[in-house]
């Protein structure tokens, strides 16, 4: 915080909180970076299924490592901000360093300060509590105890949102997102009409014609998605900000939220245009009212099921 009373040393305390918040950023960074490599490390190596017991303690790490993320990024932003502020107050210190305008700054400024300080070593406590956690756990036996406990089910889709083989491979399907578990890749929404501006545009001739458009820029493998909350995380980050041109912060947000939502498959997040499309497919999702989702179609290529005749 800066002096009110010793406007000679106003600068020199301005460098010692930009010096201060500067090493706090650079720690809170680190933390965040470990959070991360233990998602990475934790994640990395098992597949989510969607009929889990989410009360497990598999899913209590995940669910507070998103927590712990949540405040660290928090924190980050906290300070980030601070510097701002302490940047702008120091160019104007030097053209108004005795103005009473200066006075109002600083007197934000230290409010600013001490509401953010709070906040921030009260997070700090809980992320470090959690690291501690997290570092003395047996990564290996909980997977391998998670895995044990799943039970494997068939998930069953009604007719009308599965294709077929036959129906996929014999004509161009608009405006549908495919989820081929058989032919082990997703086929993004697209419009003929698109494709076409797509191929007339291409002036380095880098497509050969509708198909070649739909395999290159449309067509995933569905093993991109492999590891669901993961791919939920990066989907989500990159919508926000490839698509809505958000800040990191705002990205990290949602990504956060939908890290844990495992009925959204992530294919849908990419599929979707918007924030609110995805908003929408959202709240139809939670009130069981998809067949009200009007942007794009969805359809399932599932692999077929082995009837033992009796």
């Amino acid at each position: 915080m800066i002096s009110f009373s010793d406007a000679n040393n106003r600068e020199k305390m301005l460098n010692l909180d930009k010096n201060s918040l500067n090493a706090t950023l650079s720690i809170q960074k680190n933390l965040n970076r470990q959070l991360l490599t233990f998602m990475k490390t934790y994640m990395g190596n098992v597949e989510i299924n969607m009929n889990s017991n989410l009360d497990s303690k598999f899913f209590y790490y995940i669910n507070t490592t998103v927590t712990m993320l949540s405040k660290s990024n928090y924190n980050i932003k906290q300070l980030q901000d601070l510097l701002i502020t302490l940047n702008t107050l120091s160019e104007n210190m030097k053209t108004h360093n005795y103005d009473n305008s200066i006075n109002i700054e600083i007197e934000n400024y230290n409010n600013q300060f001490s509401e953010a300080l709070n906040s921030i070593y009260e997070n700090t406590s809980s992320i470090e509590k959690f690291i501690h956690e997290i570092s003395i756990i047996n990564i290996p036996e909980l997977l391998k105890e998670y895995s044990n406990e799943i039970a494997e089910e068939q998930i069953i889709k009604s007719d009308n949102s599965t294709i077929s083989s036959d129906e996929l491979n014999s004509s161009f399907i608009e405006n549908t997102l495919i989820i081929s578990d058989l032919q082990g890749k997703i086929i993004l929404p697209y419009t003929i009409e698109k494709i076409k501006n797509i191929l007339q545009n291409d002036k380095h001739n880098n497509y050969k014609s509708i198909s070649d458009v739909i395999e290159k820029l449309y067509t995933k493998p569905i093993k991109y998605y492999k590891f669901s909350a993961i791919a939920r995380f990066r989907e989500a980050y990159n919508l926000m900000i490839k698509k809505e041109h958000t800040t990191k912060f705002k990205a990290l947000c949602l990504a956060s939220e939908l890290f844990t939502n495992y009925n959204l498959h992530p294919a849908i997040i990419t599929a979707c245009e918007s924030l609110d499309q995805l908003d929408i497919y959202l709240a139809c999702l939670e009130d069981n009212t998809l067949d009200e989702f009007r942007f794009f179609d969805i359809k399932y290529e599932i692999l077929p099921v082995m009837v033992t005749e009796q």
